[in-house]
């Protein structure tokens, strides 16, 4: 079935997507606890102060990729609140993480004095934006490998925002004023932007069969005399269309 392979099409890439960046955030965690492991502390204490810090970077990177720099000065006051507000943020999750590093230690008669690079605010901004640095780029390169797993289109269906994943949509029909885009597992919207619009939105991956009619073209299995195969149904190619869906299909 086409609606069967349209979300295994899209499973796949976002499951890699998802390994992706679970695996880039362990291995920066690892690194930065290394880092503090060489200022002193055991690798499981370095780790688990790394932790800590870890929500504190993404929460840096939330914050920041929200940030619209509107004017020069409204930028540069934004970017101050933004750091003070995460250091903030960095010293107290440093001063809890290590609170419980010190009970544990005072329960194994030890003790341990916060390291003085981890009160250093350069230290703890350059380390949370070199996270986020490298979090930017893992981003870029999913963008460019897997790119379906990345792009959405958000439209209004009945008054309601609606948000599909590209490969979700299987095709899309033109109905007189209206257009229906009919996405996986039976889902079925309705809109107002016509389909030639719906055309230049979603790209090369959709193929326009008829005036009424634009396929997603990895959903399709054929053709069968003048109809596209979608599933259980017959689309159909009109003649000013036939030659390239010939061609691609």
């Amino acid at each position: 079935m086409a609606f069967e392979r349209g979300k295994s099409i899209i499973f796949v890439p976002v499951m890699k997507r998802t390994a992706l960046i679970i695996s880039y955030w362990t291995v920066a965690l690892f690194l930065f606890a290394i880092v503090l492991s060489s200022t002193g502390y055991t690798f499981p204490d370095a780790f688990f102060l790394a932790s800590s810090l870890l929500p504190v970077a993404v929460l840096f990177r939330y914050l920041l990729a929200q940030m619209r720099f509107t004017s020069r000065w409204q930028g540069i006051r934004d970017v101050c609140f933004l750091t003070l507000f995460i250091l903030t943020m960095a010293f107290l999750a440093v001063h809890l993480a290590h609170t419980i590093i010190q009970d544990l230690r005072v329960q194994m008669d030890g003790s341990i004095d916060v390291a003085p690079i981890l009160l250093n605010p350069i230290f703890l901004l350059a380390m949370l934006l070199l996270i986020i640095v490298g979090d930017y780029f893992v981003g870029r390169m999913i963008e460019e490998r897997l790119p379906e797993a990345e792009e959405s289109i958000t439209f209004t269906s009945d008054r309601q925002p609606v948000t599909l994943q590209r490969q979700e949509i299987l095709y899309v029909e033109s109905c007189d004023t209206e257009t229906w885009i009919y996405a996986t597992e039976g889902r079925k919207y309705r809109n107002k932007r016509p389909i030639s619009a719906w055309a230049n939105l979603l790209g090369d991956d959709f193929l326009r069969i008829h005036r009424s009619f634009l396929v997603r073209i990895s959903a399709c299995q054929g053709t069968e005399g003048e109809n596209v195969i979608l599933g259980d149904l017959r689309l159909p190619v009109s003649r000013k269309y036939k030659a390239e869906v010939q061609a691609v299909l």
